[in-house]
């Protein structure tokens, strides 16, 4: 029997997928997934928001959510709680120091931008200072979105996470300027206005927000850090299809 939302139904089977069925375009992929998964997604969004009462957890929060949606863009089997709880604890130190590194980016962003807006108002050349700003914010964003799902993809230091973060910024950089028009934008939203979104925030915006994440920075990320890998460790991928050795159809009985 299933709990609140569907908490702790572990035994409904999947969709499944259909032997030699065509792909399809990312943009149905998405909504196919999102549509599929939506019971889900209300239900990741509640214990997220759980998990970040204490707001020094927002960041292993943020990382265990992601390692789920990761698992639903790679059609993996998930068990939210246990899965959850488990990337939570495993992520923590990580994702702990991540989140405080954002909320002071945040927090020094916005004041570095009062303090030039005002003497820009005086002397013009302070936009120049405005534009760099908002250029290192964006880029920042664009990090962001990668930071998570490296963490909970890869064992990578915590200076590995920063820089592999900043060089994605750069290598995805159209599929980031997407991403930060429909996540962030969407996410922005919802928070400004409030009331009228408070619904919407409570069930849907972070684990929709996060899943535009997961579903656009994947490929990236597993072309340029989990295949390498693979290859390099010498050992099977288990996302690439393993070559089997076929049967013979007929066999030589006369031995």
């Amino acid at each position: 029997m299933a709990g609140f939302l569907g908490f702790g139904n572990f035994q409904k089977p999947g969709k499944g997928v259909k032997k030699n069925e065509p792909e399809k375009k990312r943009f149905f992929q998405f909504f196919e997934l999102f549509f599929r998964k939506l019971t889900k997604l209300i239900q990741l969004n509640l214990l997220y928001l759980l998990f970040c009462i204490p707001i020094i957890t927002i960041g292993p929060a943020t990382a265990a959510m992601m390692k789920i949606l990761r698992y639903y863009v790679e059609e993996k089997p998930v068990f939210m709680l246990s899965d959850f709880w488990a990337a939570f604890k495993e992520n923590f130190l990580q994702g702990l120091l991540i989140g405080i590194l954002q909320i002071v980016g945040i927090w020094a962003v916005y004041e570095a931008f009062l303090f030039y807006y005002t003497r820009a108002q005086l002397n013009g050349l302070y936009w120049i200072l405005i534009g760099l700003i908002i250029a290192i914010t964006i880029l920042s964003l664009f990090a962001g979105y990668y930071v998570y799902l490296m963490m909970v993809s890869v064992r990578l230091t915590f200076w590995q996470l920063i820089k592999n973060s900043y060089m994605f910024a750069f290598i995805g950089i159209r599929t980031n300027v997407l991403t930060l028009l429909f996540s962030t934008g969407f996410l922005v939203c919802s928070i400004l206005f409030i009331p009228y979104t408070i619904i919407v925030l409570l069930l849907i915006t972070f684990s929709l927000s996060n899943l535009i994440c997961a579903f656009n920075m994947r490929p990236y990320v597993y072309r340029y850090l989990m295949k390498p890998y693979y290859e390099y460790a010498g050992i099977p991928n288990p996302y690439e299809p393993q070559e089997q050795e076929e049967e013979p159809v007929f066999q030589d009985t006369t031995e």
